[in-house]
């Protein structure tokens, strides 16, 4: 029996070995298997903080740039109410001219060297007598007056010298230069 005893022996030896043969290799490949999905997952990671700080940063950028535009803004409607006082002032101003200043404007503004016939002109109330003493070939609304500045009235056709038309029509120009007075 010894016989058998060998050939089992070396049976169950050649199995054993086989056996630890089938798990070394399991382990390995266990082992190669974990080690490539670490590394899948470690680049998964990677990736993801990559994204994660590009992300941060646009956010941190948006932010910034949102407070600056607000300031921006802020800054610019602090301006325009500063040039909107000033055109308030200068209308004012123009509005209440005294008679010496309003005749001498009129003076500037009415071309006497053309035809002043079938004209009509149209001014303040309260100057009316110095306008018709200055001006005594023009004939002058005693029914119609204006605020400001004057209407020259041709065949019903009016053209319109008041200042808060006159401001209204130059306020670009006049926001640029008081821009450029006060903020440069």
């Amino acid at each position: 029996m010894s016989s058998l005893d060998n050939i089992t022996s070396k049976i169950l030896n050649d199995a054993k070995g086989k056996a630890e043969e089938i798990v070394r290799t399991a382990k390995e490949k266990a082992e190669e298997k974990y080690v490539q999905t670490m590394k899948k997952y470690d680049l998964q990671k990677k990736t993801l903080e990559e994204n994660a700080v590009r992300e941060r940063n646009l956010i941190v950028e948006r932010m910034k740039s949102s407070g600056a535009l607000k300031a921006r803004n802020e800054k610019l409607k602090a301006k325009q109410s500063v040039i909107d006082k000033v055109i308030g002032k200068l209308k004012n101003q123009l509005v209440n001219m005294d008679e010496k200043e309003y005749i001498d404007y009129l003076r500037k503004n009415i071309d006497l060297s053309k035809s002043v016939k079938n004209k009509k002109l149209i001014v303040k109330r309260e100057y009316i007598d110095s306008v018709k003493k200055t001006f005594p070939a023009m004939e002058v609304s005693d029914t119609e007056f204006v605020n400001s500045g004057f209407i020259l009235e041709e065949n019903g056709i009016q053209e319109n010298y008041t200042f808060e038309v006159k401001l209204e029509f130059m306020r670009d120009e006049l926001e640029v230069e008081i821009s450029k007075l006060l903020f440069s």
